[in-house]
């Protein structure tokens, strides 16, 4: 049987969750009103039709998302024994050859990471083996930053993995990993809170954060602008914050339109709404749709944007954003959030740190 090569995300790739993988020698997936556990191999289509008919038989959602969260749990219910699986962790991966056994673990419902996969995660003595995102292709590291994606097909990057996964590959970089990816949580969650508390010198009334946003996506190649606050895109009061554009030889011009909020606890849908809204003028149906918060997404309104084709970024993920882009922002950006451009070493480890 031919191996498959898989990313399997974390969920929102936070503590809680890398600690569910990594803590029980599992990766796992939602949709745990469905136990996967229940269908063997040859009965993935049978598992499909029950996953629809719990999950996606309203008419609000739209059938791209339908098809493409679907091919997902095909994928997961796929995974062979002896499968390699990349899971994206931090700035880094983390590397594991799944086992036969599908566990559901009722425990874990809540937190929707109920349906699991048992698998073997790779060591380097009693340290996980644990690889820098920047050693990979660069290719390889833009499949695994893209957004609303848990289960992905990197079958495509064959030979890179097999490298990854040899025994003397990059043996000596997992612990030096190990330690500073717990010292860019901290840096993480430390930021966050500067950023809802106010406790930055950013411009204040949103308009500072905008500017960061604006900032992030020309980090990553975009031309980007701040919209004027009086514009709106359709008849009514919908608008967006921000408009970014990037096209190159070798993809199709991309347009997105980000609505940014500046919320502490946790944000609710309204900008979503603007944005669904923007979505059914004709006018916008080549552009792609981006929420950006800096408090926390309640697990309906995530929904409703995955519903909806529209990529939610939380304060977690937009402050992990920040650092990932810390070597990119300028001076003066830096400067206003306090984090300090002068390495500290902590641990034998290199980082920038906040004052």
């Amino acid at each position: 049987m031919e191996k498959n090569y898989l990313m399997v995300r974390a969920m929102n790739s936070a503590e809680t969750d890398f600690k569910a993988f990594f803590n029980n020698n599992v990766v796992a997936v939602g949709w745990s009103k469905v136990d996967l556990s229940k269908y063997d191999s040859s009965q993935t289509e049978q598992l499909i039709e029950e996953i629809e008919k719990c999950y996606y038989t309203s008419d609000d959602i739209l059938p791209q998302v339908v098809g493409r969260q679907l091919n997902q749990v095909r994928r997961f219910h796929k995974i062979n024994s002896g499968d390699f699986i990349i899971i994206p962790f931090y700035n880094s991966i983390r590397l594991a050859i799944a086992d036969e056994k599908r566990i559901y673990d009722k425990g874990a419902y809540d937190s929707d990471l109920a349906n699991q996969r048992k698998v073997n995660y790779l060591f380097v003595g009693s340290a996980f083996k644990t690889i820098p995102r920047d050693v990979l292709s660069e290719a390889l590291q833009r499949r695994l930053r893209v957004r609303g994606s848990t289960v992905s097909d990197l079958y495509e990057f064959k030979d890179e993995i097999e490298k990854l996964f040899s025994k003397d590959s990059y043996s000596w970089i997992s612990d030096f990993e190990e330690k500073e990816g717990r010292l860019k949580n901290v840096l993480k969650q430390k930021l966050i809170q500067k950023i809802i508390t106010g406790k930055t010198n950013l411009k204040t009334g949103g308009i500072g954060l905008e500017n960061l946003v604006k900032e992030l996506f020309e980090c990553e190649g975009y031309k980007s602008e701040v919209l004027p606050k009086n514009s709106k895109l359709v008849e009514g009061a919908a608008d967006a914050d921000i408009f970014a554009i990037k096209s190159d030889k070798f993809q199709e011009e991309t347009k997105i339109l980000i609505q940014v909020k500046h919320h502490s606890g946790y944000s609710n849908d309204w900008g979503l709404t603007q944005l669904k809204l923007i979505k059914t003028s004709s006018k916008y149906k080549d552009h792609k749709f981006v929420f950006i918060t800096s408090a926390e997404i309640a697990k309906d309104v995530r929904k409703t944007a995955e519903d909806n084709d529209i990529v939610a970024m939380d304060g977690n993920e937009l402050s992990e954003w920040i650092i990932d882009n810390l070597d990119k922002l300028s001076a003066d950006t830096k400067r206003k959030l306090g984090i300090s451009a002068i390495p500290q070493f902590n641990e034998d480890v290199t980082v920038s740190k906040l004052s």
